[in-house]
């Protein structure tokens, strides 16, 4: 197989500092004299939790438990902010027109918001000087995330941020990263993103995020009668694994929705893929639970190797 030449990029996102601009995410802030009671509701994790400038992440659930979104959900002083796909915008706003009373909580798209990721092994002593020259919001992004910092610019007087963000990545030896980078470090980490390897097709405990993202001590919340029976009495057809390329002829990553084949029959299908310099051609997929990690698949009834089903992180020791 081929091992790419890793882009200046890649190389500040693996071994500096780079920043990354993500065009798919949007901001929502709620707020109202009942809004956390009747979000916590709405959300899988216990909001009641969360300090101010603390973070969690959620699934947004209809009834019979799919996803209807995956928000990063944030503590301010006054309201929530829910970071979210922009995959996911128009059914969340659907879903909160008819679960959340505006008397009580008001949505509103933050139509100028951004956000700014610090990441790489750097990241968080560039964050620090950031953070001592701006007042811009600051979140800590969790270890299964890659690590980092996420800045949220929320109004126009926090674009002075932008020139602090800019001196100080430059000053670390660092620079922006494109979407190509951001992508292949992603997947290398397993991180799976709204819209591509999570859809309303899934279930939570498909995704590997229950752990993270779901409070089975909070009481009732929409979805929660399916997520808890999964977890106490049952199991998933499925799961989100990694593949990895085990034949030298194999010279490019497999393409989303290209299924995947073994002992005869179709057993999963990919979600999202790339061309690794680290790893060679590399995947996320759902494969069924009898494929265990370090079973091979292939991509047809008559091609059933050649791609090694690893968990993931592909970055794990």
């Amino acid at each position: 197989m081929e091992i790419p030449e890793p882009s200046d990029g890649y190389t500040a996102l693996t071994e500096s500092v780079a920043t990354w601009t993500d065009p798919d995410r949007v901001v929502i802030r709620i707020r109202g004299p009942r809004a956390d009671r009747i979000l916590n509701g709405l959300l899988s994790t216990d909001i009641t939790l969360l300090q101010p400038g603390d973070a969690a992440l959620s699934f947004v659930l209809t009834s019979k438990g799919r996803p209807v979104a995956l928000p990063r959900v944030i503590r301010t002083q006054d309201a929530i902010l829910l970071d979210v796909s922009r995959a996911a915008l128009s059914g969340l706003l659907d879903h909160f027109g008819t679960y959340l009373p505006p008397r009580f909580a008001t949505v509103t798209l933050l139509e100028g918001a951004r956000r700014i990721s610090l990441l790489g092994p750097r990241s968080e002593g560039v964050a620090a000087e950031v953070a001592a020259a701006s007042g811009c919001l600051f979140i800590p992004r969790h270890l299964s995330d890659g690590g980092g910092v996420d800045i949220y610019l929320l109004s126009d007087e926090d674009r002075s941020a932008v020139v602090a963000i800019e001196v100080a990545i430059s000053a670390a030896g660092g620079l922006s990263a494109s979407a190509a980078d951001y992508d292949t470090w992603r997947i290398e980490r397993g991180i799976p993103v709204f819209g591509a390897d999570i859809t309303a097709d899934n279930l939570p405990q498909e995704t590997g995020l229950v752990e993270r993202a779901v409070s089975f001590d909070k009481g009732c919340f929409t979805g929660q009668e399916v997520v808890a029976r999964i977890h106490y009495r049952g199991h998933v057809n499925r799961h989100l694994r990694g593949l990895r390329s085990t034949d030298p002829s194999i010279r490019s990553c497999l393409q989303p929705e290209v299924a995947l084949y073994s002992k005869g029959r179709a057993v999963g299908a990919v979600t999202s893929s790339c061309d690794s310099p680290r790893f060679g051609p590399i995947c996320l997929a759902y494969v069924r639970r009898e494929v265990a990690p370090g079973d091979e698949v292939g991509v047809s009834a008559d091609v059933q190797t050649g791609w090694l089903v690893s968990e993931i992180p592909f970055t794990s020791p």
